[in-house]
């Protein structure tokens, strides 16, 4: 296959074709790549190399790649533990290094014609992570006694930190009725009893007769805020249930998990 640019390394331990490389452990030197945390020199060609031997690498433009897993077209790729290519998935914290571009669709053995983008960085995750969840009609009309869970506990050791919640309401064709002074809508660690997190005025939204949006943000104040470990985060009506209405509550949360020891 034609491509922009192939160059020469020596292989520094066996190399398999069509297959990610790194550099190797001196100048001009290549092995197979096993994950994306270094740069990609681009990708072996259609003929197997021993260590010591010549392998030539296409650096950038078409060339054939193994694949480790299902792609579908356009999908970043990077390398697996083989140096076969795998779509690549956003990790919190990690900068993933892309090595090629997917032109086609394929599964795990396929070999595909990927286009080569040595040394791409797609992202390094700032560690914020969304959680989306439809509230339903029934749910939010019980939700005083039945808080639903939004963020599941992060297990020993750590706590979730809010960052902000966007509110939609996806009206259907009654109103909520019955809202009394009070009765808000709030997000809590644990369980209707929990310390609150952020908290929604519903006069003005869940009694509105069209789509309606808000945003929210937790308001810790100068004393801060004390998150509490290994606990999940649940949305809760305050004070008592609403009635009637028949639209869902559409939640999308942002937040991040962080260690409360160290």
């Amino acid at each position: 296959m034609n491509s922009l640019l192939t160059k020469s390394y020596t292989a520094g331990a066996a190399i398999a074709k069509h297959r990610f490389l790194k550099a190797g452990a001196a100048d001009y030197a290549a092995i197979q790549a096993t994950d994306a945390s270094v740069a990609i020199l681009g990708v072996s060609e259609g003929v197997a190399a021993a260590s010591g031997e010549q392998v030539d690498a296409i650096k950038a433009g078409l060339a054939y790649l193994e694949l480790g897993g299902n792609v579908t077209r356009g999908d970043a790729l990077i390398p697996d533990a083989n140096g076969k290519g795998i779509a690549a998935v956003i990790v919190a914290g990690t900068t993933q290094r892309v090595g090629a571009i997917a032109e086609i669709s394929g599964v795990a053995g396929d070999v595909i014609p990927v286009n080569v983008t040595p040394g791409a960085v797609i992202a390094t995750d700032t560690g914020i992570a969304t959680a989306e969840v439809t509230i339903s009609s029934a749910e939010l009309l019980a939700l005083n006694a039945t808080p639903k869970q939004i963020i599941a506990a992060p297990g020993a050791g750590k706590a979730i930190l809010v960052e902000d919640a966007q509110w939609f309401l996806d009206y259907n064709s009654a109103a909520y009725a019955g809202i009394a002074a009070g009765e808000d809508l709030t997000l809590k660690y644990t369980d209707g009893s929990g310390a609150a997190i952020t908290t929604l005025e519903t006069t003005g939204f869940l009694d509105q007769t069209n789509d309606e949006f808000r945003h929210t943000v937790p308001g810790y104040g100068a004393a801060g805020v004390e998150p509490v470990a290994n606990a999940a985060v649940v949305a809760h009506l305050l004070v008592g249930e609403i009635i009637t209405g028949n639209s869902p509550l559409k939640l999308r949360v942002r937040y991040r998990t962080v260690d409360v020891t160290w």
